[in-house]
């Protein structure tokens, strides 16, 4: 019984001394926990500033429990959150950054493109405004040598005005002298178809209305004349409708009518010629 009990105070003595090594590690490792957890805090309290993020705060940091150590994870994942989205943008401010100095460095060449057009046009200007000059004053002669035609041109235009005046009155004459030579033909040609001499026929297929009628004299006035071929000594039939009624010979002849003589030797027995009744050759 004693020799168990020495082996059990000394199995306890064992147990107490792992024990106690144990305990003075854990502290040792408390102690480095707790800088490394400070150090932590730290770290994000200076990221949070760094960032501008001003959710969070040194009291959120603070832990003493389990319950206030899991509440400090939603300050940190909203952190990291913030974090990402502010490396997010500012890649994509990197990237913006990069094109625009691409787009400068081309703008700058282009710039230096036009700067060296623009004095290539400078240059052409000043070779323009010489020329321009000179033409000015060539202008300046020319308008000179205008004024002078121009007044020699209203001379002119005033000769060519009398000109044309004295032209008019010829024509003028010339056109009555022209229908006074067709009249005189006109009545030759009349008075030889009277004669008996020419083609006193009409084209076939004139036709015209009887206007007025003289039963006492035996003559017919029609709404046909010379514009319409007719001459005098033509023979044209008189019908009413389909029914023949007689002969006309034409007597007289105008522009626009004629008179006819009724030829009673071809008048239809009974017959009456009347106005409104057709000639036709």
């Amino acid at each position: 019984m004693a020799k168990a009990l020495r082996w059990l105070v000394l199995l306890i003595l064992i147990l107490s001394g792992v024990a106690l090594g144990l305990g003075i590690k854990l502290f040792l490792q408390r102690e480095v926990l707790k800088a490394r957890t400070q150090k932590l805090e730290e770290s994000h309290l200076l990221l949070s500033k760094t960032l501008h993020y001003d959710k969070l705060t040194a009291d959120h940091m603070k832990a003493d429990t389990k319950e206030t150590l899991a509440a400090i994870d939603k300050p940190l994942k909203d952190l990291n959150a913030f974090a990402v989205h502010t490396y997010e943008t500012l890649q994509e401010t990197k990237k913006n950054l990069a094109d625009t100095k691409d787009k400068l460095a081309k703008t700058e060449a282009e710039l230096g493109t036009t700067k060296t057009q623009l004095a290539t046009a400078n240059t052409e200007i000043t070779g323009l405004k010489d020329t321009v000059a000179k033409r000015d004053t060539e202008l300046v002669e020319k308008g000179n040598k205008i004024t002078g035609l121009e007044s020699e041109k209203t001379a002119l235009e005033g000769q060519v005005a009398e000109a044309n005046k004295k032209i008019a009155a010829g024509e003028t004459q010339n056109t009555e002298l022209h229908a006074q030579i067709k009249d005189r033909d006109l009545t030759i040609k009349d008075l030889n178809m009277q004669l008996g001499h020419g083609n006193a026929n009409p084209p076939k297929g004139t036709n015209g209305k009887i206007l007025a009628v003289s039963k006492d004299w035996k003559f017919a006035v029609i709404d046909i004349g010379r514009d319409n071929g007719l001459w005098p000594n033509a023979e044209m039939m008189i019908h009413r409708g389909t029914n023949l009624l007689g002969r006309v010979r034409i007597g007289i002849v105008h522009k626009k009518v004629a008179i006819a003589d009724i030829l009673a030797d071809y008048t239809a027995p009974n017959a009456i010629i009347e106005e409104g009744d057709r000639v036709l050759y």
